[in-house]
């Protein structure tokens, strides 16, 4: 069963290291990356381009790129890190046994 304000949207299973995948929760299209077994939510639309991420974005290290214009993100914050941008909201994001749910967006 889902925690208040959480929605499952895959399971961990589903998401191997490096990988990563769009999912909808809440409305939103998101990105979900696992690096290094751990999970982290982001918004799924480059704010540089407005293309979707799990078509153009590539995991580096503990970021992720947009090859279409190489806007860069941290995974941990969702800032822009090549260069002055708008960042991607992070979402909260919960593992239960081999679920993973997305909840609300992280403030900072």
């Amino acid at each position: 069963m889902d925690a208040p304000g959480f929605a499952t949207v895959l399971t961990t299973p589903e998401l191997g290291p490096g990988a990563m995948v769009e999912v909808e929760a809440g409305g939103r299209r998101l990105v979900v990356l696992n690096i290094a077994q751990t999970y982290y939510a982001l918004d799924g639309t480059c704010t540089g381009c407005g293309q979707r991420l799990a078509e153009t974005g590539t995991i580096r290290d503990d970021t992720l790129v947009c090859t279409n214009d190489d806007a860069t993100f941290d995974v941990h914050s969702g800032a822009r890190v090549d260069r002055a941008g708008d960042p991607l909201l992070r979402y909260a994001i919960r593992i239960s046994g081999n679920e993973i749910s997305i909840g609300p967006p992280l403030g900072d």
